[in-house]
């Protein structure tokens, strides 16, 4: 088995060619800002910090990373030898007076507090670049096969195709067969290729969600009861804390037999992630051109068309509302009209009707929005054959 090429960059290694040419472009940068400026002075260096967790200077490699870190630990070694100094001044302080040992107090919990505060924010940008470059990862893991929907995929098969004869109960030999054969325990299709390594790593990976044009681009998860139903809101696909949580499907919806409305949660996020550019959708105009949702369970491929924003918030147990989030499916056609009567409540865009027939299936994007207390902002898609 032929070994998978490495790339090298002075003592970096990269599983891939896009991440050599990034940790190229992060190394030009760094060249450029030591050219400039003596990067071991402090004040520069804390500069230099400040504009990068800002994101005024981006770097999208483990380089740039550890440059980052290099200049936190100027910083940060600068900000202990002034503890140091500062506690030094403040000894001699109290041995003059009462009042000089409340000021050294004073100062080194104010210190200690920046320190802390520092420390903190360091550390977050740490963990939230690791969570960037772990997504990162699974979506290349997602992409080797070179996956990309095709219209075609989803033209119906001619009547006199297997899969269509295949339907046909007069095809059968017998009913009794039948009878026997549905007893036998149901058999999962295959996993797709993309998804197996992916499916390894975590079996709650029940899809995959992308929206071109987007940064939504992400593992879709589920838990498997409802005691865990909320535990993706706060981790990772390495079931991490994760502030960004994931995106997750409703514990209770059956992705294999397909109910007729698959519910996906994630974040608001201010960053745009997870669903934060969800709500770009109440724009008549960027719907239109994101219309276009792939959404893939891990059998099987499927392309969505955008129909509908909607806004509305969650209701009390007790109080009489509709609630969209336990529509998941409709065993008749006026089960299906009454959803689509009710959910045009909720219309943001005033489009008048749903564009969607019983025996449709639906895709559900739900998100917070802040428009109102407890308020939530949703998409609803319907897949095309």
């Amino acid at each position: 088995m032929m070994e998978k090429r490495k790339f090298r960059l002075g003592d970096y290694e990269f599983d891939t060619y896009e991440e050599y040419l990034e940790a190229q472009e992060d190394l030009k940068k760094i060249d450029l800002i030591t050219e400039e400026v003596d990067i071991n002075d402090v004040d520069v260096a804390a500069r230099l910090y400040t504009r990068i967790r800002n994101k005024e200077i981006v770097f999208h490699s483990k380089v740039g990373i550890n440059f980052f870190m290099y200049l936190s630990d100027i910083v940060a070694n600068h900000s202990m030898l002034m503890v140091e100094e500062k506690k030094a001044q403040d000894d001699l302080k109290r041995i003059n007076s009462k009042r000089a040992k409340n000021y050294r107090l004073v100062g080194v919990i104010c210190v200690l507090a920046a320190i802390v505060c520092f420390g903190y924010f360091a550390y977050t940008d740490y963990l939230e670049n690791q969570s960037a470059q772990e997504m990162k990862r699974l979506q290349d893991m997602q992409n080797m096969t070179g996956h990309y929907i095709e219209e075609e995929a989803f033209l119906e098969q001619p009547a006199d195709s297997d899969a269509a004869q295949n339907e046909n109960p007069d095809d059968t030999t017998d009913g009794q067969e039948q009878a026997d054969a549905s007893d036998e325990p149901k058999q999962l299709p295959d996993i797709l290729p993309e998804y197996e390594e992916i499916y390894a790593e975590n079996n709650d990976l029940v899809g995959w969600l992308q929206i071109d044009g987007t940064v939504i681009n992400y593992p879709v998860l589920q838990s498997d009861s409802e005691e865990n139903s909320q535990f993706y809101l706060t981790h990772s696909f390495a079931k991490k804390k994760d502030k960004n949580g994931s995106l997750f499907m409703d514990y209770r919806n059956d992705f294999v037999d397909r109910d007729t409305n698959i519910i996906i949660y994630g974040h608001n996020m201010k960053s745009g992630a997870m669903f934060g550019s969800l709500k770009k959708y109440l724009d008549k105009g960027y719907l239109e051109k994101h219309s276009k949702i792939r959404f893939d369970t891990i059998y099987e491929r499927g392309t969505y068309e955008v129909i509908g924003a909607f806004l509305s918030e969650v209701s009390y147990q007790d109080e009489y509302a509709f609630r969209y989030y336990n529509f998941l499916n409709a065993n008749n056609e006026s089960e299906f009209e009454a959803f689509c009567v009710n959910v045009m409540q909720l219309d943001a865009l005033k489009k008048g009707t749903l564009d969607a027939k019983y025996g449709d299936q639906l895709l559900t994007l739900s998100t917070c929005n802040s428009y109102t207390d407890e308020g939530r902002m949703f998409i609803i898609a319907k897949r095309i054959k």
